[in-house]
Formats: C-alpha cells, sequence, structure tokens
C-alpha cells in the first residue's frame, strides 16, 4: 500500500474516532491500524507507523503526549515480530492478535499514569480497559474479516 493510502486511511480513522458515538463506546480505531500495519511491514515501517499515529493521538487528547505514542510504538514492534507465528491471512488469528496488543495497550497506558500518579481508580480503570479491549477486538473481528476477503480477492481469485 502507498503511503497516501495510509495517509488517507489515518486521517479517516482519526476523523471516525472523534465521532461521539465511537469515542463513547471506547473503540480504538488507531490500534487497528498498527496491528494490521505491522502484520504487514518491517519493524522499522511497524514502529513508524505506531509512533505516528501515537502522537497524533496524544496531541488530540487530552492527557500528556507520551503514553499512546510509547504504547502504540511497541504494539507496532510486537505486532511485526508475531507475524513469523501468526497466519496473518486468517480473520481468528488475526482478532486475537488485536485483542491481545488491545489489552497490552490498556494495561501499558495503565502503568504508565499510574507511574505518573494520574491513573484513575482500579475498578474505573478496569471498566474503562474491559470497555475498550471487548469492543475493540469485535470491530477488529469485522475489519479483519474484509481485510483477509479483499486480500484473498486480489492475490488469489479462485479463493475469493
Amino acid at each position: 500500500m502507498r503511503v497516501t493510502k495510509k495517509i488517507l486511511w489515518i486521517l479517516a480513522i482519526f476523523f471516525v474516532q472523534q465521532l461521539p458515538g465511537v469515542a463513547a463506546l471506547g473503540i480504538d480505531l488507531p490500534i487497528l491500524f498498527v496491528v494490521l500495519v505491522g502484520l504487514r511491514s518491517d519493524i522499522p515501517g511497524a514502529a513508524g507507523w505506531g509512533f505516528l499515529l501515537g502522537v497524533t493521538q496524544d496531541l488530540l487528547s487530552a492527557g500528556w503526549i507520551g503514553p499512546n505514542t510509547v504504547a502504540k510504538t511497541l504494539v507496532g514492534i510486537l505486532s511485526c515480530l508475531s507475524k513469523r507465528h501468526i497466519y496473518r491471512e486468517r480473520v481468528l488469528t488475526q482478532s486475537f492478535l488485536i485483542f491481545c496488543m488491545t489489552f497490552f495497550h490498556q494495561i501499558f497506558i495503565w502503568f504508565l499514569l499510574r507511574w505518573d500518579h494520574s491513573a484513575p481508580r482500579f475498578a474505573d480503570a478496569f471498566d474503562i480497559c474491559a470497555r475498550t479491549v471487548l469492543m475493540t477486538s469485535l470491530v477488529g473481528v469485522v475489519v479483519c474479516f474484509f481485510v483477509v476477503k479483499f486480500r484473498r480477492r486480489r492475490f488469489d481469485p479462485a479463493t475469493a
């Protein structure tokens, strides 16, 4: 995928991310992009896209710059490293990776905020984490279904 198409996708992701219905559900669309790009690129590319989306998300949020940047960069690197063990043309394995990376992302940010003494109470943090992991994973299943279907049709029309 060319870089200009990826930038257009990122702009669309952040537009949808800012809609009140999506934001209230706790869906983290940039992490879906980082995981799927990480599965299909090298480590510097995955880390770069994770860093870019993390910085953008931190700039658009009310918190301090850093938690999403570090967490999404690590998610990109871990997604790229896991492509040796994940068959990337299956919806189930991609969805499981999205679940794991979203969980890692939420826990990592909570520990960073706890270190900064600005973390919410554990019950509130658990509610936010569970909602984000569940909703992002459900949206990830749908996104992975269409990505796998598109890639199969594009690269092997006989299996579509």
